[in-house]
């Protein structure tokens, strides 16, 4: 199943799943992208407004109304808790052009491997990402697992090595099971502190895979993001998507 989160009244862009991006619901992307993705049994849309359930439903999602969540990955744990499935992707429900190649991708391995509990995306990243605390970093160990989520500038550059900065790419697998036993945690200090969720995984001793993202995606954070993700779903568009 493919998951997408959308609160009405986030922080810093209240309204943000009804925006208009190029005469479309952004909420109403995300599901095209999912559906065209064509490896998921059921494309949700997990929401806490009728207005957004209703846009979710016309554009081919179903949508199940959820209460107040601590975070993303909370509420698509409430969404599914009476759905059966095998593997739950939890997908951004502020990334408009986000690469159906990429649903596929983490789809697709934890399909294969069952034994592995949560995966996510990276993408190599760059020294001015280091800086950037709006761009989260990873680090891992040599089996691809996750040690560390950070927007601080992780690994620290004492002896340069660029190749090492991971920029993470926000999107996230779950065997089910362990979906809802993440949502069952309480909030760790850790994920309270970086304002991380994957971090209450991490503590909990929950290993976090991380694959080589196949594309990049743009998310919509503030008004100001709108232009650059109407600039990518044009380019999306023109790409044949």
């Amino acid at each position: 199943m493919a998951v997408i989160p959308a609160r009405m009244g986030a922080t810093r862009f209240p309204g943000k799943p009804l925006v208009s991006l190029l005469g479309k619901p952004m909420v109403a992307h995300v599901v095209s992208r999912a559906l065209e993705a064509g490896v998921f049994a059921e494309v949700i849309v997990a929401t806490d407004h009728d207005e957004v359930a209703r846009v979710a439903e016309e554009a081919g999602a179903r949508a199940v109304l959820t209460g107040p969540a601590r975070s993303g990955t909370d509420r698509v744990a409430m969404a599914v808790k009476e759905i059966p499935g095998e593997v739950v992707l939890n997908v951004q429900g502020d990334e408009p052009a986000v690469p159906p190649e990429n649903l596929r991708l983490l789809a697709g391995f934890l399909l294969e491997h069952p034994e592995i509990p949560m995966a996510t995306l990276a993408l190599p990243g760059s020294p001015a990402d280091l800086e950037n605390p709006n761009v989260v970093k990873v680090v891992c160990d040599d089996a691809g697992r996750a040690l560390y989520f950070s927007r601080a500038g992780i690994p620290f550059q004492r002896h340069p090595a660029p190749e090492l900065v991971q920029k993470h790419v926000g999107l996230y697998g779950f065997q089910r099971e362990v979906l809802l036993r993440f949502a069952a945690l309480p909030e760790h200090p850790l994920e309270t502190c970086e304002g991380l969720e994957q971090l209450r995984a991490l503590a909990a001793g929950i290993p976090i895979y991380v694959l080589k993202a196949q594309a990049e995606s743009v998310a919509v954070d503030t008004p100001a993001d709108v232009k650059r993700a109407e600039k990518a779903l044009r380019q999306y568009q023109q790409g044949g998507g």
